[in-house]
């Protein structure tokens, strides 16, 4: 799955696509006009986010409203799974707010990799680094 970022700013998305803290977030380090490839999705709490490599080289959970599709199919061989905040609302969503996963194997199953991945675990890095090549290179 390929996208293209619109918009780095996180101030300039609708309400709904916004997060508690982008009130405090800066910009992201996505260049508008450029494509990204697609290794996961999530919703949480409220707000739809893409996996990508940014321009930093890292993993980026990005809201979809800052991006437009360019190649939509989902790939082959993703999993998808429903989080526990599927039922949770109000204050309670704070503490559960993963409501759906979409992407490799161990982005779904795993509930310990996303974490590692943003806390830059060299083995979380590693499988992120493994699969966002291999999507990289298909150019989807």
């Amino acid at each position: 799955m390929m996208v293209a970022c619109v918009s780095n700013d996180p101030g300039g998305l609708a309400d709904h696509q916004r997060s508690r803290a982008a009130a405090f977030e800066s910009a992201y380090p996505l260049t508008p006009g450029k494509r990204y490839a697609v290794v996961g999705m999530g919703i949480t709490e409220t707000v739809f986010h893409f996996l990508v490599r940014d321009d930093l080289g890292g993993a980026r959970l990005a809201p979809a409203g800052m991006f437009d599709l360019v190649e939509a199919p989902i790939p082959a061989g993703w999993l998808f799974a429903l989080g526990s905040g599927i039922r949770a609302s109000g204050r309670d969503l704070w503490t559960d707010p993963v409501v759906a996963t979409w992407g490799y194997r161990e982005l779904v199953e795993d509930p310990e990799h996303f974490s590692a991945l943003m806390d830059e675990d060299p083995c979380a890095v590693a499988v992120f680094a493994r699969e966002i090549s291999v999507a990289e290179a298909s150019g989807a």
